[in-house]
């Protein structure tokens, strides 16, 4: 807006650097010594050197300032929802990478351990160190299931606007493996 309102004093000033060769107005001088003196003044400017080009290359200047401002508005906008889009996918593939892989291991590991311990083979040191593991692994998970969707919401903020519903279907979320209960062991 700002560079319209400029483009347009621009034409303004093109358009005047010939007409204001004439003014006209109203005088009211007090001196002490001559007292008031009112009337009309009328001045004529005869552009022998100056044509006006000086007032239109100013105003020229100020509109490719503002035009230049304008493409640096742009490219900052671009390079912002760049970055921010670069740091969605990093830490949405971080956060699918915990949920799909990480977290099942760690599960299959103390599943296995357990086993080992119900078969006195393990102590209970290892189980608890093993499930101190386990519990690093899920808060790690949520740690990363944060920063997506605080990447998600600088995302959105910088394209100003929410995004398409395709990208908010792919967002990953917590892991759904129960573990098995006995009896379905039992009947296979």
């Amino acid at each position: 807006l700002q560079t319209q309102s400029v483009a347009s004093s621009l034409g303004l000033s093109k358009a005047t650097r010939f007409i204001n060769a004439l003014d006209v107005g109203y005088q009211n001088n007090f001196t002490t010594s001559d007292g008031h003196e009112q009337g009309y003044e009328i001045s004529v400017e005869i552009p022998i050197f100056n044509w006006g080009g000086s007032k239109v290359a100013r105003a020229e200047a100020i509109y490719m300032q503002s035009v230049n401002r304008v493409a640096e508005t742009a490219v900052n906008a671009r390079s912002e929802v760049r970055e921010s889009y670069s740091a969605y996918v990093t830490d949405y593939d971080v956060a699918k990478h915990y949920r799909d892989e990480v977290v099942p291991i760690r599960k299959t590991i103390s599943d296995e351990l357990l086993l080992r311990y119900n078969g006195m083979l393990a102590s209970v040191f290892e189980l608890l160190s093993d499930s101190r593991d386990q519990v690093g692994a899920v808060n790690s998970y949520i740690d990363a299931l944060k920063e997506y969707w605080l990447a998600e919401t600088d995302l959105q903020q910088a394209v100003g606007g929410r995004l398409p519903p395709l990208a908010m279907a792919s967002a990953p979320s917590a892991p759904t493996t129960q573990p098995a209960s006995p009896t379905d062991s039992e009947g296979k």
